[in-house]
C-alpha cells in the first residue's frame, strides 16, 4: 500500500467525461485537525454538482442526482473517529442526470478526488 495525500478543504474534485458546472461541497472538514489551516475532511464525503456539460448532452445542463458520495479508503488514520479521505479516494457510479434535446436522460460516471489540496501529511 502506497501512501496518499490526505484531502483537506480545498481539495479538487474530478468526474469523468464532466466539464464545467458547479461542484457544492456539503461535508464539513475537522475544525480541529488541520493541515496548514485547512481542516481535514473524513468520513462520507459528499458533495452535489450542478450546471455542467458531458458529451452528448444539453450545455450546462447536467447534475448530480441529490448528494453524490465518496468513502474513505483511509485504514490507519482517523479524524474524529472516522478514516479520512485520500487522494484518488473515488466514486466509480455517481447517478448523474442531464438533458438530451431538452429531455432528462439519466446516466452513470465516476468521481474522484483529484488533489487533495495539500500534499505535506498522507496516509495510508
Amino acid at each position: 500500500m502506497a501512501l496518499k495525500n490526505v484531502a483537506v478543504n480545498g481539495l479538487t474534485l474530478s468526474g469523468v467525461g464532466i466539464s464545467g458546472g458547479v461542484v457544492s461541497i456539503i461535508s464539513v472538514p475537522s475544525v480541529d485537525s488541520k493541515v496548514d489551516g485547512n481542516g481535514i475532511f473524513f468520513g462520507n464525503f459528499q458533495f452535489s454538482f450542478s450546471g455542467g456539460n458531458f458529451a452528448g448532452y444539453d450545455p450546462g445542463t447536467v447534475s448530480t442526482v441529490g448528494v453524490a458520495v465518496i468513502n474513505p479508503s483511509a485504514i490507519f488514520v482517523k479524524v474524529d473517529g472516522s478514516p479520512v479521505i485520500l487522494e484518488g479516494d473515488n466514486n466509480p457510479s455517481v447517478s448523474m442526470t442531464g438533458l438530451v434535446s431538452g429531455v432528462p436522460v439519466p446516466f452513470v460516471t465516476s468521481w474522484s478526488i483529484l488533489s487533495a489540496g495539500q500534499t505535506k501529511v498522507k496516509a495510508i
